[in-house]
């Protein structure tokens, strides 16, 4: 199911296909026959979970949807504190802060991928098909093994948000066969295996910061950028560039992350409760985010945006396989990885 057949599917309260993968078996087995059993732990603790995306984001959703289920089912004895738009420093100062202790809980992406290198598997361009199969993988073999790298490195894994799958937004050309892209300046963040990527396609990567992407556009620095269709529209970019083709050249599983050592030292049961909820809050983020995409697609449609499709798929992913091959080399585990990803 591609993410266009997906975000329509949403208008009509689409939840029990794509979304739910194996983690809504959580919320199955749950389901409304008893109340849960409440944990006590032996002192009052405090949790603070933090991300750099905005309020508005399905992030901050999924992390509220987690603090009260964490909250009511342990009775007052945990106070589970959310903070958004890096109000508690950017990515890597979360990264490092969950590390020492000073954060409980993060969401890892980008910046993550310094502390857990193969993890930037999830950025190579068009390994991972689709939304359905990045929930498939996460909830699945790739999420459980990634779990297992970030364990070596302190990290506890919890669960997997949905950050979307991001599309190809251009100024004046429409993308929609692979020779469009040649020659195009395509913005992309400070990320080797995207750089690398979108060298392989023909097009002249550019890093810049996401502040700066809407001047580009304006301007003309570049002919393009690569985004989900939420980021589309909270910066309304639709105002300076016209032109989206449906492509998921990336669709990453975000992860959320605690230390290990602070998960290991909690009680059992509350260990217990927390991976439960945080599996349950991580359905709540998908489906609220696929049901803001649909919003999204609306509103980028009434200003003026149009929207394409990939004629050649096939052609973009044999482009791109060499750079998967450089990577699964030079990355120790990533080639396992890839190997998951290509059979799930």
């Amino acid at each position: 199911m591609t993410e266009r057949k997906i975000l329509h599917a949403s208008r009509r309260r689409f939840l029990s296909g794509s979304a739910s993968g194996a983690a809504a078996l959580v919320l199955a087995s749950r389901g409304a026959l008893a109340q849960p059993a409440i944990v006590k732990l032996p002192k009052k603790i405090t949790i603070k979970a933090a991300t750099i995306t905005a309020e508005s984001f399905p992030y901050v959703d999924g992390l509220r949807y987690w603090k009260k289920a964490v909250e009511s089912r342990t009775g007052g004895d945990v106070d589970f504190q959310v903070f958004h738009t890096a109000q508690l420093g950017d990515e890597r100062t979360v990264n490092e802060g969950i590390l020492a202790g000073s954060i409980q809980v993060g969401i890892g992406a980008g910046a993550w991928a310094g502390f857990v290198p193969a993890y930037n598997v999830v950025e190579l361009p068009f390994l991972i098909r689709d939304l359905k199969h990045m929930y498939s993988l996460a909830d699945g073999a790739l999420g459980a093994k990634l779990a297992e790298q970030a364990a070596a490195k302190g990290f506890k894994v919890l669960a997997y948000y949905s950050a979307g799958a991001q599309h190809f937004q251009t100024r004046r050309t429409t993308v929609r066969s692979l020779p469009d892209i040649k020659g195009l300046k395509i913005r992309v963040i400070q990320n080797k295996a995207l750089i690398d990527g979108f060298r392989a396609l023909g097009a002249v990567p550019t890093p810049l910061p996401y502040p700066e992407i809407y001047t580009a556009l304006q301007q003309g620095t570049v002919d393009g950028t690569a985004n989900d269709l939420l980021t589309v529209t909270s910066a309304r970019l639709y105002e300076v560039v016209k032109l989206f083709t449906w492509s998921s050249y990336v669709v990453e599983p975000r992860p959320v992350i605690m230390s290990k050592a602070y998960f290991d030292a909690l009680p059992a049961d509350f260990q217990k409760l927390l991976s439960e909820t945080a599996q349950e809050a991580a359905v709540h983020e998908r489906k609220v985010f696929e049901e803001r995409a649909a919003g999204a697609l609306d509103e980028a449609k009434k200003n003026g945006m149009q929207f394409f499709e990939l004629t050649d798929r096939p052609k973009w992913v044999e482009a791109s396989q060499p750079v998967w091959e450089a990577f699964g080399k030079a990355t120790p585990g990533a080639a396992e990885l890839i190997k998951i990803i290509q059979s799930t």
